[in-house]
């Protein structure tokens, strides 16, 4: 009898790595909103857990997060 085990999920450490992978490719500005999207179409990471690495790479000083406007978006940039 097989014992098949559950796929394991990304580390927090992988999920840094390729959400500024993101940010590496294009070079571009992004919303929370694009982030979460583009993180699970183009590099496997769970959208509910985008905002959690965004923030810890954020906290780390990899990714700046600013307000633009007067409205209450951020964007964020990898330098």
């Amino acid at each position: 009898m097989q014992h098949f085990q559950a796929p394991q999920g990304l580390s927090l450490e992988e999920k840094r790595t390729k959400l500024l992978e993101i940010f590496h490719e294009s070079k571009d500005l992004y919303q929370l909103k694009e982030l979460e999207k583009l993180g699970p179409n183009l590099k496997g990471i769970v959208s509910q857990t985008v905002q959690e690495v965004l923030q810890s790479l954020v906290n780390d000083g990899l990714v700046q997060g600013n307000k633009i406007s007067a409205s209450n978006c951020r964007h964020f940039v990898h330098f």
